[in-house]
């Protein structure tokens, strides 16, 4: 029986070590004594059944007067409109004007095709040209695209697409249609490159010609982490770089289908039997892990590229022929390799820690009409977090950086206008403009206490208020060993939306509460609010006395003491929860009906089922008895079946991140709904590196030495899983993993 109490209080948020939401803790939101030992299995996993004498602590409802955090403004200057409201985009990732149709946009789809459509109005996408390419990876694909400068003439379109059977990168020549300018013509492709790539990350993709008239190429590292075969400062090879090519010639000397201007850095003495090469001859600049996006300022003419960085640092740097960018031996401006010399390297205009976001997605230096304020200002985002900055170089100092827009879009590109305006390119959010945000008017603070949210009746005592509902989950969130208690309020007389799958539906002004208690001392409480400018999260760290706990405005590392000695513990910023609670992965994920559908135990010792009670006391509508509706199994209950503990434990732990949609490198799908066969993981090679595992495969069927999921788990560092919050192995998860794998006879 999960054992939680209806007495102690507190919370959810935003994620600890998957930046998961609330999916967590030893089964049903961890013991009530900090010395008990985790709780006993649930007896009847899988069912939530009210207690046969219809006993439910939650009923009759009591309002929530009290804990009604401030609706939290919308940050920055601008907000985003739609560009084109009902126009359907699948994962777009590169969107601009079409030369010399200045009514025609064009957009890149990642699983690849490339539409044409009005820029105005509702006309039907146009297949301009698409094709088959490798999406084994989500980062493969269809990446980029550019427009030859003189494609009102001849037609010539350029693309960036990923291949498979030998995995590749691929860069080609399309021409228009001169009947139907809508159209490529059909066998009118032309392959200019095929680059080896030895993982399916770290692609790069972008294609852009310069004022120089030649086409520039971004390429990554060529994947997995860390750069393990030293491609950043090896410009022997094109990986880790920026290509620089002649579309208009071919190059006689080595034999290629495009030229080498005479001014690239390893031009001279290209090809030439017993000469050996310092760099390849396409090689314009190196040093780079994966530049995401780049453009040219059309007023000055500089390249400016958003490099995607490791474990700490997203950096933008401005591109000069020649020069050295320094990964892998530093990352941002620090050392990522012991011993390194930063000032060796060319240094970025500007770094940002994984506090504000751990993607980022380069844009444009602005020189459109309408946002004046911005005007020469470079415009950039993260992929992880939603957040928009304009940067302003100073000439004796720092970059001076501004947030224009907190949102909750997964940024993959900008775009430009035939006049310079910019547009947002995201994957839930399709093709939008900037507006000017109206005048919020007064802002009320956030509480700075705890005990100033109104959650708490006595928050010394954990004591919740009235109104306030502590529940718990049906499998964990590894959290570093940390208890965990959690609530939520929503605003008196208002209802949660059931949904089957995934998270539940939450009016606006419902917060939620999650504490994290280790070696029997609270040291952190999370609030997550829904508002009208969507989900906004605070951090209390509590203090020594335990008597209250105060807001914090940015992460934090602390030692504490935990259950085996000093660790460290992670306060992370708001930009790191925006991270794992995505709109794909349903913001909150305690709140399913899988998580909450089980068997719980009252302050009092009797047990009640927990969606009845919640259903009873009017919190919810459910379609029918708990006993029909989908439970996950406790992953410590011993006597439900292994395959279906795994799967619940990896769906709390995983697939906020490893879903469609979802924000992990790994095309892998970890949802428990999701049948084995479908998920990318039995028998599959990885994608990202083997950990230096024989023969690995992401799950190798009885052979948990060689399955790259569990050598994952088992690590600390950059290769780690969950990659966010953790800093310690989940003990009982990789047990209970590595048991599965080893009980698997094969694949569906």
């Amino acid at each position: 029986m999960h054992r939680t109490n209806l007495a102690l209080a507190l919370l959810i948020a935003l994620s600890t070590a998957a930046c998961a939401g609330d999916a967590d803790d030893r089964g049903a939101g961890g013991s009530p004594d900090p010395d008990a030992g985790p709780p006993a299995p649930q007896e009847d996993a899988g069912l939530g059944p009210a207690a046969p004498d219809g006993f439910n602590p939650l009923a009759p409802r009591v309002p929530n007067t009290t804990c009604r955090l401030p609706d939290a403004p919308p940050l920055g200057t601008l907000a985003l409109a739609p560009a084109h409201p009902n126009r359907v985009l699948s994962r777009p990732v590169w969107y601009g004007a079409v030369p010399g149709r200045p009514d025609t946009r064009a957009v890149v789809e990642q699983d690849g095709r490339v539409l044409f459509f009005p820029a105005t109005g509702d006309a039907p996408n146009r297949t301009f040209w698409q094709r088959g390419v490798s999406r084994a990876g989500n980062e493969e694909g269809l990446l980029g695209l550019a427009f030859h400068p003189r494609y009102p003439e001849n037609g010539k379109v350029y693309v960036y697409y990923s291949a498979a059977d030998p995995r590749r990168s691929i860069v080609s020549e399309l021409r228009a249609d001169p009947a139907d300018p809508d159209r490529a013509l059909p066998d009118s492709e032309r392959v200019l490159m095929e680059i080896p790539q030895p993982f399916s990350n770290h692609n790069g993709g972008d294609l852009r010609f310069g004022p120089d008239g030649y086409l520039y190429i971004s390429l990554g590292d060529g994947g997995a982490g860390g750069d393990p075969h030293g491609h950043g400062q090896r410009p022997d090879t094109v990986l880790a770089a920026i290509l620089r090519v002649d579309v208009n010639t071919q190059d006689a000397v080595c034999g290629l289908p495009y030229g080498i201007p005479a001014d690239n850095p390893f031009a001279e003495g290209r090809c030439q039997p017993g000469v050996e090469a310092a760099g390849q001859p396409e090689v314009w600049a190196w040093g780079l892990r994966n530049p995401w996006r780049m453009s040219f300022d059309r007023s000055t003419g500089e390249l400016w590229v958003a490099d995607v960085g490791q474990d700490a640092w997203e950096e933008i740097d401005v591109v000069v022929g020649g020069q050295n960018y320094g990964w892998n031996a530093v990352e941002g401006e620090r050392c990522y390799t012991a011993g390194c010399d930063p000032s060796q390297y060319a240094a970025p205009v500007y770094a940002y820690d994984h506090g504000q976001g751990r993607s980022v997605t380069g844009g444009f230096v602005y020189r459109g009409p309408s946002l004046p304020e911005l005007w020469g200002a470079y415009v950039f985002g993260d992929y992880a977090s939603g957040n928009i900055w304009a940067l302003r170089r100073q000439p004796n100092g720092p970059a001076e950086v501004t947030l224009l827009a907190d949102t909750n879009r997964a940024i993959s590109a900008f775009g430009e206008g035939p006049d310079g305006e910019l547009f947002v390119v995201s994957f839930n959010g399709g093709v939008e403009r900037f507006a000017r945000r109206a005048d919020a008017g007064p802002v009320e603070p956030v509480p700075a206490t705890l005990s100033e949210t109104g959650c708490f009746a006595d928050v010394a005592a954990h004591a919740l208020a009235p109104g306030v509902v502590p529940y718990g989950v049906q499998a964990r969130l590894w959290s570093d060993g940390a208890d965990k208690l959690r609530a939520f309020a929503v605003p008196a007389g208002e209802v949660i939306e059931y949904r089957d799958q995934g998270a539940w539906g939450f009016p606006d002004g419902t917060v939620f509460i999650k504490s994290f208690r280790l070696a029997g001392r609270l040291v952190e409480t999370r609030l997550y609010r829904r508002g009208r400018n969507g989900w906004n999260g605070y951090s209390y760290r509590w203090n020594e006395d335990q008597s209250d706990a105060d807001l914090l405005d940015g992460p934090l590392d602390a030692r504490v003491p935990g259950p085996d000695g000093v660790q460290t513990w992670h306060y992370p910023a708001r930009a790191e929860c925006d991270q794992c609670h995505t709109d794909a992965s349903g913001v909150i994920l305690g709140l399913s009906t899988r998580q909450l559908n089980g068997l719980f135990e009252a302050p009092d010792g009797r047990p009640y089922g927990q969606l009845a009670a919640l259903a009873g006391a009017g919190y919810v509508d459910l379609p029918g008895p708990p006993e029909t509706l989908p439970a996950f199994p406790a992953p410590d209950d011993a006597d439900a079946d292994l395959g279906g503990r795994v799967r619940a434990l990896l769906d709390a732990n995983c697939a906020m991140c490893h879903r469609p949609d979802g924000t992990a490198n790994a095309r892998i799908d970890l949802r428990a709904t999701t049948p084995l066969a479908d998920t990318g993981l039995c028998d599959v090679a990885p994608q990202q590196g083997d950990l230096g595992l024989a023969d690995a495969r992401l799950v190798a069927p009885g052979d948990p030495g060689r399955s790259v999921l569990l050598a994952r788990m088992n690590r600390r560092g950059p290769d780690q899983m969950p990659p966010l919050g953790s800093n310690k192995i989940d003990p009982h998860g990789t047990t209970l993993v590595g048991a599965w794998i080893q009980s698997l006879a094969g694949c569906p």
